[in-house]
């Protein structure tokens, strides 16, 4: 028995970047061609089992690498198929699927935008715009803390509901602007009141810089507030199954 890693799924034909370095001993990324598709495979490691760091940066490195150049279905880490079954059990019973999902990717990379309020600067805001809010804590200060415990949880409250209040509203704002630029959006849920926005673009290969330029005047414009990260492009992980 003979393992091979299969990292994705691609048109046959399609360019392979040179010099790829897959998570097996050899480091050889290959691919192997079935009618009109073609796999993504490399070696395994024999002699420890799968699920290091370094094998799942190797993996998105693979991945992430052909999506630049050429359309990919991404498998999810770790895909280990035998020699035989890299045709026999995945390409020939998948093969219309495999096709179908790789056309409406065609053309098409995924773009991740994740970005954060400054949190005292945002927290200002907040209190500033909030009677409430500034009357609240300039009680909590003249009180002696045991005596304002009940007082600093109210606070709290108002101040992360004032917060997710105005992340929700920006949130919306950014993603309509970014709407006009991108074939599809995924948007995650934020995981503080902090994060703003948490998304996967898909977007047209011809259309990148105009998205990478929208991403920019969004940062211009929340300068001192707001920090954005964009990474990318990717590969299509959130608009996949």
């Amino acid at each position: 028995m003979n393992p091979m890693y299969v990292y994705g799924i691609v048109s046959s034909g399609a360019r392979i970047p040179p010099g790829l370095k897959g998570l097996g001993p050899s480091g050889i990324v290959s691919t192997v061609e079935h009618k009109k598709i073609a796999a993504i495979v490399g070696d395994v490691p024999t002699d420890r089992p799968l699920g290091l760091r370094d094998d799942l940066l190797a993996h998105e490195n693979v991945v992430d690498s052909v999506a630049a150049v050429t359309s990919v279905l991404p498998m999810r880490f770790p895909a280990v198929v035998e020699e035989h079954g890299v045709v026999e059990e995945l390409l020939a019973p998948n093969h219309a699927h495999f096709q179908d999902v790789l056309a409406a990717l065609e053309g098409r990379v995924q773009f991740s935008l994740k970005g954060r309020f400054e949190q005292d600067v945002v927290l200002r805001e907040v209190v500033e715009a909030d009677e409430d809010i500034r009357a609240l804590q300039q009680r909590v200060r003249e009180l002696p803390e045991d005596a304002s415990y009940y007082d600093r949880v109210r606070l709290g409250e108002l101040i992360v509901g004032a917060l997710e209040q105005r992340r929700d509203i920006e949130a919306e704002k950014m993603y309509e602007r970014l709407e006009p630029v991108v074939a599809d959006t995924a948007a995650h849920p934020p995981t503080s009141p902090e994060e703003v926005i948490n998304g996967a673009f898909l977007v047209e290969r011809d259309d990148r810089r105009r998205f990478e330029e929208a991403v920019e005047d969004l940062g211009r414009e929340g300068v001192g507030r707001l920090r954005l990260r964009l990474l990318g492009p990717l590969a299509p992980y959130d608009f996949v199954s």
